[in-house]
């Protein structure tokens, strides 16, 4: 009988988890090996973008100052979920960064971030392995994968999901959102092997908890894993009672982590509400309305408008943060309510699908793991026989399917699917079969290592690409540029806490003045297009200095003007521009060190 067992292990593609302690030994160096190299990788990615830095990361940098000053009015945001800025803040408290290392900081704790990632990945994998190792009815005439091709192949996944499509670079609450997924999907997983305690369920329900205070979706994305979870413990024990009742056990814990932070923003907004990301970015992304900037006579908190120009606003007040539009945009979206149109649904049904197909077949996100799937699955004796096999993984797809059918209606990023893609593609390897054989081994042998070096060199490429500059059209991002702009409004006589107006198209990555601003701890208060501004002649251009420092902007911070307009100073040597609205309260400040 034992052997018996054992021989439908090893035909199976995986050896037995304790055939002998060299085959032990070894599967532990592989493993220490996956993780010298994923942790290599990310701290590349992350030293080599030190320095950038993106709109949402100044607002997640002031979200969670305000929650470390115990300022709850900002720290409780309806767009902003909490997790990763209070993060944020309890780093920036404790180490106290000058302006030169607080970027630097932040890629820190996306590393750690990724590190923990990391770790939830290691626990999902050895749960996964665990459950893929029962033999398949005709084991003398196919294999699958073997347990080391597993490790190899399942980190390199985790590489792509992480470096490629969430990336350490961008400041954001996707990493421990994928943390948490892989930790649902691996207790789901012991669910389904026969685990199914009381415990189980409660820490799932908190992991599910944690899940939504890193991301506001996941208050959504955590039914589909709570029915999964039910349904494999039914399966398992036979009692839909049971069954019910540990998933409501779950839920019950979900409502306990969740609930606190419920509560409080409900409170804020004087109304029943777990999050407005979700319906301002469908007003956003589906219905169009403008990011910074909403326009519609719904609008309960208009951008006032300044008279010198058509497109320059004020927003000095009542909103505070670096760059209010986007430091609270459920207060400038307050009454804008999504509304659905069947056209604009489907436009973005169809962006969201080749959204999904870019994910899948761009070199430098997902071709490498959907290549080897091809490929193997195309050498396969039977194409749907793979499919079959992989299908009755339906506990990690179902739910990943699910996510990605929420992002669907809505936007898709990169980013925000990248664990539940990284799933997939372990279900769909999982599903591989080929006759047995020297030249079957040999065959995935070769994909998966080539599968691995692939992913290696081109996670080695982009860091290369950051570290010089050059990634996303940021020419000059490797420098610390913006500490040196902060130090040179210092220098120019704006004090923390000063106010600042600018001339400036957001969403263009060679143009930072929020970034500088962040540093130099100025906010700004109005701005205006470039095109108007430097097209208008001397006089509009005064009557609009004139407004902002009414508004109570001291100074005018450009970006590149045409000409070197008279009255305007150049800041460090840079393309960046400032204009004096009104003298310096208290002269020039003090330069900050490194």
């Amino acid at each position: 009988m034992r052997s018996t067992a054992a021989k439908t292990e090893s035909t199976a593609g995986i050896a037995p988890k304790a055939s002998s302690s060299e085959l032990e030994r070894s599967y532990h160096l592989l493993r220490i090996s996956c993780w010298g190299v994923a942790l290599t990788l990310g701290a590349l990615d992350a030293w080599a973008a030190r320095f950038t830095m993106f709109p949402d990361g100044v607002a997640y940098l002031d979200v969670g100052d305000a929650f470390w000053r115990g300022d709850w009015h900002n720290a409780i945001s309806a767009y902003w979920s909490p997790l990763y800025p209070w993060t944020l803040g309890f780093f920036l408290k404790i180490f106290k960064p000058s302006s030169y290392w607080e970027y630097p900081l932040v890629h820190l704790v996306n590393f750690l971030f990724y590190v923990a990632a990391l770790a939830c990945f290691e626990f999902f994998l050895r749960e996964f392995i665990e459950h893929t190792r029962p033999g398949i009815a005709d084991v003398d005439r196919e294999i699958a994968l073997p347990e080391w091709a597993w490790y190899v192949a399942g980190y390199s996944a985790f590489v792509v999901s992480a470096l490629f499509l969430i990336t350490v670079r961008f400041p954001s609450g996707d990493m421990a959102v994928e943390g948490v997924i892989f930790v649902a999907s691996a207790l789901i997983l012991k669910i389904r092997g026969g685990k199914a305690t009381s415990r189980m369920f409660t820490v799932l329900g908190l992991v599910l908890g944690i899940g939504y205070l890193a991301k506001a979706v996941m208050f959504l994305m955590s039914a589909p894993f709570l029915v999964v979870a039910a349904a494999a413990n039914w399966r398992v024990t036979g009692d839909p009672k049971s069954a019910l009742r540990m998933a409501g056990i779950s839920a019950l814990f979900f409502a306990f982590a969740a609930s606190p932070f419920v509560l409080s923003l409900s409170r804020e907004k004087g109304r029943p509400t777990f999050g407005d990301s979700g319906k301002i970015n469908y007003a956003m992304s589906v219905n169009k309305v403008q990011f910074f900037i909403p326009e519609g006579t719904s609008a309960k908190h208009p951008v006032r408008r300044l008279a010198a120009l058509p497109r320059a606003f004020e927003y000095a007040t009542p909103v505070g943060g670096t760059y209010p539009l986007w430091f609270d945009p459920s207060y400038w979206h307050e009454g804008i309510e999504p509304h659905f149109s069947l056209a604009q649904q489907l436009r973005m049904l169809g962006l969201s699908a080749l959204t999904c197909a870019w994910i899948s077949f761009n070199i430098f996100l997902g071709l490498v793991m959907s290549t080897a799937i091809f490929v193997l699955y195309l050498v396969a004796p039977g194409i749907w026989r793979c499919l079959i096999l992989a299908r009755q993984r339906w506990e990690l797809w179902i739910p990943a399917v699910a996510g990605i059918g929420l992002y669907f209606l809505v936007v898709i990023e990169p980013r925000y699917v990248a664990a539940l893609f990284c799933l997939l593609w372990l279900v769909g390897l999982s599903g591989v079969r080929l006759p047995a054989g020297t030249s079957s081994r040999r065959l995935i042998a070769g994909i998966v290592i080539a599968l691995a070096g692939t992913t290696s060199l081109i996670s080695l490429w982009q860091s290369s690409r950051a570290a010089r500059g050059v990634e996303m059209g940021e020419k000059h991002i490797a420098t610390p540029i913006c500490w040196r702009l902060a130090d040179a409004l210092r220098s120019f006589g704006l004090q923390p806490g000063d106010k600042i107006a600018v001339v400036a198209t957001w969403l263009v990555p060679d143009q930072e003045a929020s970034y500088v601003a962040r540093l130099a701890r100025v906010r700004i208060v109005a701005e205006a297009r470039p095109e108007e501004f430097w097209g208008a002649d001397d006089s509009t251009r005064l009557k609009f200095a004139s407004e902002v420092a009414q508004a109570g902007a001291g100074a005018i911070l450009a970006y590149q003007p045409p000409r070197s307009p008279p009255g305007w100073e150049r800041l460090a040597g840079s393309d960046y521009y400032v204009f004096r609205t009104r003298p310096p309260a208290n002269g020039p400040a003090t330069v900050q060190s490194k």
